[in-house]
């Protein structure tokens, strides 16, 4: 069922004044026929209706996301488009988990063109989802943002930002667990020109990816990092003065350099999930075998098998904590108050989420 027009300019609207990337043009002009209503809403193949980042593994989004490692992995972005939980990492979070099962069907199908028969299911295993995560974890993600709003006004530890990335991760493992059989069930039904063009999809956006955090010389690579890193520290704290933002860049650096190990880990499980669709869809095994491999597949997440993966994971963990820790201490008190303002608007978002029924109206008003 498509979105009218002027909720989705409304949508628009919302997300610009919020500093996020426009949605696309489509969403502003008459849509034409095509076979998918997913893909009238959605403005076709093309655009996306929120441009996920690609690796920010900076720990600004785990102290201030609710599920942290969720952007950095396509497994992880499935799910988070499955949940639409990255969402409350915005100011449009209301608008966004409202049209969450839109927006996740739009993401499953730009991947692998949803079939006429596999479309029925694939909504319904949404709107499973979405009315458990609503009652199942939206409390503790009120719970988590009340705790970084205490956190934020104080001196900020590594101790801390880990323990909050611990809770966010805890939570993304929930969430992927529950979604495994309604995944295991897509994954059975998938044909080989489907895997083949979630193959061509991974592609296009590693060269997208690379183009914008790999291609160039080393102060490049800083300079599109700390843009990034600076989106999200100006949205928690506001304005930075130019002796802060000075110190910031200095603690990027040690980000930056483990760019290309954060790349390779993207390609190998990408190619590992690839490897996985394919053999489901070659031997077509029991139900209970794929989700034995869809466990396998979810337990490398914070645990990437053999050392050199290992230690690579947990090096680009600690600069990501040491940048958050930096940018937190960084602070002044009206900086921290901002914060905290910011803080509990997203908390009295997911609170009135957590009141209203799933399906509310799209039109509700968002928090700034």
């Amino acid at each position: 069922m498509s979105v009218s027009k002027n909720i989705l300019e409304r949508a628009n609207r919302v997300i610009r004044n919020a500093r996020l990337p426009v949605l696309p043009k489509a969403f502003a002009r008459p849509l034409p026929n095509r076979r998918k209503p997913c893909q009238d809403w959605a403005g076709g193949r093309s655009g996306s209706p929120f441009r996920m980042r690609a690796d920010f593994n900076m720990t600004v989004s785990a102290q201030y996301g609710t599920v942290s490692d969720f952007h950095n992995r396509w497994t992880r972005r499935f799910i988070t488009a499955f949940a639409a939980t990255v969402l409350c990492a915005c100011s449009a979070m209301k608008v966004g988990y409202q049209q969450g099962d839109r927006l996740a069907y739009w993401w499953i199908d730009h991947y692998v063109d949803v079939s006429a028969a596999q479309e029925p299911p694939t909504r319904e295993a949404i709107a499973r989802f979405f009315a458990w995560h609503r009652k199942a974890q939206l409390p503790e993600i009120s719970a988590l943002l009340t705790q970084a709003k205490s956190q934020v006004q104080q001196p900020v530890t590594p101790a801390m930002v880990g323990q909050f990335q611990d809770a966010s991760q805890r939570l993304a493992r929930q969430s992927f667990e529950y979604a495994m059989p309604d995944l295991a069930d897509l994954l059975l039904t998938l044909k080989p020109e489907q895997i083949d063009r979630m193959d061509k999809k991974f592609a296009e956006g590693n060269t997208k990816y690379r183009k914008k955090f790999l291609s160039g010389d080393a102060g490049d690579r800083e300079d599109a990092r700390y843009d990034k890193v600076m989106d999200y520290a100006k949205l928690i704290y506001g304005r930075f003065s130019d002796e802060q933002e000075k110190a910031i860049r200095a603690a990027v650096v040690p980000v930056v350099r483990g760019a290309d190990a954060r790349y390779a880990e993207r390609i190998r499980r990408q190619q590992e999930w690839l490897a996985l669709a394919r053999q489901v869809q070659a031997t077509h095994p029991p139900k209970a075998q794929v989700l034995d491999m869809l466990r396998h597949y979810g337990e490398h997440w914070q645990n990437p098998p053999g050392k050199a993966r290992a230690a690579s994971y947990e090096a680009n963990n600690e600069a990501g904590i040491a940048l958050t820790v930096t940018i937190a201490n960084l602070t002044t008190p009206a900086q921290k108050a901002h914060a905290a303002e910011r803080f509990q608007k997203w908390i009295d978002d997911t609170q009135a989420l957590m009141r209203e029924k799933h399906g509310g109206a799209a039109q509700a008003a968002v928090s700034y």
